[in-house]
């Protein structure tokens, strides 16, 4: 099959849940003889990287702000799709599914996978939840088939809109557990601290876990690894972050690679404070490293942690610092849950069995002709 993706800002993923998704979804595809192309922003991938991990890199332009970056991009990745011979058009998350109708009416098959429901993330206004919403319709109706990567997700999509929804999870490399290396360069120790990893964005609630962890009594950090995109307009939310942080917190910025692997295997205890989610990779690769794991107990988050972990009320500073201060005082509770999990997520989020899934709602679209 030939294939396109459009959606993400692009591959080589270097920030962002979704891109990191795509590829590894790619890179299998192609490992199984399929043909992948990722449509990609100008800033975010450089001109001179034409193909990563087999997947072919085509970049389209666009206009590198907030509200206008993933419309533009999309509908010119769109325009393009139509003077070549996919097969699948692949969307990934609903803004850029609003075009979704287009490739349909020159005969080429699409799927809409939709990697949270958007219009309940804070970070955006009013206004562009409002639109989010609305768009929901027509990703959902337009394409010939639409899928959700949490099963909370499924059940809210079929039961607004009466249409069968396909589960295709999210999925990334699974890793090995690291030994310290790196990061004792930056006066970190195996269980010294808490960790936290995701964007900087309201809606992953670090603003809770900073309120939190001040009144925790521990000398274990709080490590910090993320940030945001420039173009976000999140400088003033994030300048607020440090601002509350007290001086056990460590804000790392992106981290990658060896070191972010060493960070999960190492962490005493990964806490995950989202109000919205999807599914958060950052947390299935939690599970896999063996972290003790703390998350919200918003449906989604409870629906990938099983019981492999620990929760607490969403958006409850009360009840966060309650039971990180149980969690930090009783390092046993942890102890028994690390490592249990490691074969769960595998099974379930690995990238074997979640293409299996996504060949086969491939497979169908195309029978369809």
């Amino acid at each position: 099959m030939k294939i396109a993706m459009i959606g993400i800002k692009g591959v080589p993923a270097t920030w962002g849940g979704m891109d990191r998704i795509v590829e590894a979804m790619g890179q299998e595809l192609v490992n199984r003889g399929h043909e992948v192309t990722v449509y990609c922003r100008p800033y975010y991938v450089p001109d001179e990287i034409t193909e990563h991990k087999g997947i072919k890199l085509i970049r389209t332009p666009t206009i590198n702000s907030k509200h206008l970056d993933v419309a533009v991009h999309s509908f010119t990745s769109i325009m393009d799709c139509l003077r070549r011979d996919f097969d699948i058009i692949h969307f990934h998350s609903i803004p850029p599914a609003i075009f979704c109708g287009i490739p349909r009416i020159f005969g080429k098959k699409t799927i809409v996978q939709v990697h949270g429901v958007g219009w309940t993330d804070v970070t955006w206004g009013p206004f562009v939840r409002f639109l989010m919403k609305a768009f929901e319709y027509p990703a959902i109706h337009w394409s010939n088939a639409f899928a959700t990567v949490s099963e909370p997700a499924v059940k809210y999509f079929e039961e607004t809109y009466g249409k069968h929804v396909d589960y295709v999870t999210s999925t990334t490399e699974f890793h090995e557990p690291r030994k310290p290396d790196k990061m004792k360069e930056l006066g970190l120790e195996r269980d010294g601290y808490i960790l936290f990893v995701a964007r900087l964005t309201p809606q992953k609630g670090l603003h809770y876990l900073l309120e939190a962890f001040k009144s925790v009594k521990t000398d274990k950090k709080l490590v910090i690894a993320g940030d945001v995109d420039p173009g976000d307009g999140l400088a003033d939310y994030v300048a607020d972050l440090r601002a509350m942080a007290d001086p056990r917190v460590e804000f790392l910025g992106w981290v990658y690679e060896d070191l972010l692997d060493e960070l999960y295997s190492n962490a005493f205890l990964f806490v995950l404070p989202s109000e919205t989610e999807g599914l958060s990779v950052s947390l299935i690769e939690a599970i896999n490293f063996g972290c003790g794991v703390l998350v919200s107990d918003i449906p989604e988050n409870l629906d990938a942690l099983k019981d492999y972990g620990f929760s607490f009320k969403n958006a409850d500073v009360k009840d966060l610092t309650r039971t990180l201060q149980h969690l930090v005082d009783n390092p046993e509770l942890v102890l028994a849950k690390k490592d249990k999990g490691r074969e769960y997520v595998r099974q379930r989020y690995g990238i074997g069995p979640v293409v299996d899934s996504l060949e086969g709602v491939y497979r169908k679209m195309l029978e369809s002709r």
